[in-house]
């Protein structure tokens, strides 16, 4: 079985190949289903929820840049949609509304206003990761860009596998420090 990057699926999902939506979708949508079920505690609801996720991703495919991961981008997209989905049937009267959502903007936010919001958080992170030092950024790109194992860049490094999971907690929470005035949501996913 050949491997593809969400990259290079997305590239051909650009190119309407369903195929390789559909391996997309294969990919995330049990997570996916998982997480909102957990939060909505309503099966029914929960798979519409991350339906209507993947029928917005095909009907802005030719929209949207994947340079990497398509992850962090769709599980911010289920946490809004979930936020709506309590909101709403709050105020229908359905369900009680929980204390942590009258802290969200009533305002819905768009698909693609999340997908710019989330390119920009990219865009900071990169620039961040550029301004770290030399070992820190060689160890974070192969951890997350490349998504070697620990083990794998400590060999490739020949450093100890301690050294690299230092590294990359050190690299996360300077990340994390330095993204704070972000919105938070997005500072979950590095």
């Amino acid at each position: 079985m050949q491997f593809f990057s969400d990259q290079e699926l997305w590239n051909r999902v650009t190119n309407n190949d369903s195929a390789a939506f559909a391996i997309l979708f294969g990919q995330y949508w049990e997570e996916m289903f998982s997480l909102a079920w957990r939060r909505t505690g309503d099966e029914d609801h929960a798979k519409d929820i991350v339906q209507n996720i993947f029928i917005r991703c095909w009907e802005y495919r030719q929209e949207i840049t994947v340079t990497d991961s398509l992850a962090p981008y769709l599980m911010t997209a289920l946490k809004y949609s979930v936020i709506r989905h309590i909101y709403q049937s709050a105020k229908k009267g359905l369900a009680p509304l929980p204390l942590s959502v009258y802290d969200i903007p009533e305002e819905e936010k768009s698909f693609l206003q999340d997908w710019e919001e989330f390119q920009h958080v990219q865009q900071l992170i990169q620039q961040e990761v550029l301004n770290m030092p030399n070992r820190m950024q060689e160890v974070f790109r192969l951890h997350r860009e490349q998504q070697l194992p620990v083990k794998a860049i400590a060999l490739r490094l020949s450093i100890s596998e301690q050294t690299v999971k230092n590294t990359l907690h050190n690299a996360i929470t300077r990340l994390r420090t330095r993204l704070k005035s972000v919105d938070a949501t997005w500072v979950l996913f590095i």
